[in-house]
């Protein structure tokens, strides 16, 4: 059977699995313990295959690693510029002085790093299929490296971010607050990574999809738009987008400087947790059918 039919054989059957993990709570609380061990028992090996990641994204170019810094510092720059003087749009109704691109990349940072992760998640399984193949290898680890050295470009942004926001302005209290905000960003790239690098295995489409998808959320989420810009009667659809949740909770952190979207911060660790959860759960599932069609 050509590899093509395989793949397509497997999609209903797969698909059921992964349904069937979902409504059957039996063994929930085994799935959870069972990944908590996989991660803490491999977590020297996750922690150099993202190292690796990092170095191979610009192996072979004339400054090699340094681009892994020098990549989002050169974007944060010219998202400063342009938005913040040459645009030199601001939220209105604001006392503090913090610019339009301080907003924009309160929002856009962590969701550019989501991003890549849904990106490189879809095929992360595919591309390593010979390590896949290895009963040994633990595959679990597979989508959370790519996880890891996504949350690594963001952090360099958010750091800049922060000390634009000093030089501009001052510290705010609220910055406490990120540490629980990139654990719970965390969870949820990687258990949406865990779905998608699953179902890509048995739908290579899942790629284009992704793609097409990411680029009409950008635009679907609260990260462009000041307050007051949007109509009410357009506001629903920020709150049917699950990313918008975390999108408040960073503007709300950096800035706004205080909780202004209590909402959000309710959802936004509710839902990653639940997605965390639920996609490893879907991995677990169709794990043992990754070799059928790879």
């Amino acid at each position: 059977m050509a590899p093509e039919l395989g793949a397509s054989a497997a999609i209903i059957p797969a698909a059921m699995t992964a349904i069937r993990a979902l409504l059957n709570p039996t063994g929930h609380f085994a799935a959870v313990q069972q990944l908590t061990d996989v991660l803490s028992r491999h977590r020297q090996l996750t922690w150099e295959m993202t190292k690796r990641e990092l170095q191979e994204r610009y192996a072979g170019q004339m400054l090699g690693t340094v681009w892994t810094l020098g990549h989002p510092l050169l974007l944060m720059a010219l998202y400063v510029f342009i938005f913040g003087y040459v645009f030199q749009i601001r939220v209105t109704g604001e006392a503090t002085g913090a610019s339009y691109a301080v907003y924009l990349l309160a929002g856009v940072i962590p969701w550019l790093a989501f991003q890549e992760a849904m990106t490189k998640g879809t095929t992360v399984i595919v591309q390593s299929a010979a390590l896949v193949k290895q009963v040994v290898f633990p595959v679990e680890i597979l989508p959370v490296k790519g996880v890891l050295a996504s949350m690594f470009t963001e952090f360099v942004c958010l750091t800049v971010l922060l000390i634009y926001v000093v030089w501009r302005d001052a510290v705010n209290w609220t910055w406490l607050l990120l540490p629980f905000l990139l654990a719970s960003q965390a969870l949820a790239m990687i258990g949406t990574c865990y779905v998608l690098a699953s179902v890509g295995v048995f739908v290579r489409d899942v790629k284009d999809i992704v793609m097409v998808l990411t680029v009409a959320g950008f635009y679907l989420m609260p990260a462009l738009y000041p307050p007051g810009m949007v109509p009410k009667a357009f506001e629903g659809f920020f709150w049917l987008n699950p990313f918008s949740h975390m999108v408040w909770c960073f503007q709300d952190v950096i800035y706004f400087g205080d909780i202004r979207h209590p909402g959000a911060w309710l959802a936004f660790p509710v839902l990653s947790l639940l997605v965390f959860y639920l996609g490893f759960r879907v991995f677990r599932k169709l794990r043992p059918m990754f070799g059928n069609v790879l």
